[in-house]
């Protein structure tokens, strides 16, 4: 077995990659704040989604508990989501994405810092509507709460009111947004669909 492969055997396997999230999305939030006098605000604001979204995954994967509920509540026993597609989702969405989209805002414009920005937002506003649904608090809920709507809310607000603020930008962003989470569900969707006809 080489490297790469016990690399991702920890990682995924042995399912450990959201104490790995928390401990980088922790370290990262304490360097983005230390170089808040030589970034400025706003652009350690734009930074912030991706440590953020890090600590939440911590709290939502940790002990597999995101994909318990769902097998539970959704897939009344069966599988949902495997280990392996919980972890692609998290780290071509989420990290890949967020990454992508921080460095075009730091290089292009600050306002393409909407696409991280919103996508944290409707993952949030994704929980709360799961909490109604079912009643119950959900992994997740309490750093959606405490983290994504008071960051993501002071981010929109703050790149908002940029000068060369438009609607295409805010456009931009909650499109993003909505066809990534709209690409997780459906393939949670049709992962569903294979078991029932299985």
């Amino acid at each position: 077995m080489n490297a790469l492969q016990k690399i991702w055997r920890w990682l995924v396997t042995e399912w450990q990659w959201p104490q790995a999230a928390l401990f980088c999305g922790v370290m990262m939030i304490l360097l983005l704040t230390a170089m808040l006098p030589k970034l400025g605000l706003m652009y350690v604001l734009i930074a912030m989604p991706l440590p953020i979204y890090m600590v939440h995954q911590f709290e939502e994967h940790y002990h597999n508990r995101f994909c318990l509920m769902l097998n539970e509540k959704i897939g009344k026993g069966k599988v949902v989501l495997t280990p392996k597609q919980v972890f692609m989702i998290n780290s071509l969405w989420v990290w890949a994405l967020s990454l992508v989209a921080i460095a075009f805002a730091f290089l292009v414009n600050p306002l393409i810092g909407l696409i991280p920005t919103y996508f944290m937002v409707l993952n949030g506003i994704l929980h709360c509507l799961q909490a109604i649904r079912f009643r119950s608090s959900n992994p997740g809920l309490i750093t959606s709460l405490l983290l994504f709507f008071p960051v993501g809310g002071y981010t929109i607000y703050m790149l908002s009111n940029l000068p060369d603020n438009c609607w295409q930008y805010q456009a931009l962003g909650i499109s993003v947004a909505v066809i990534g989470h709209a690409a997780i569900l459906l393939q949670a969707g049709l992962h569903i669909l294979s078991l029932k006809r299985a």
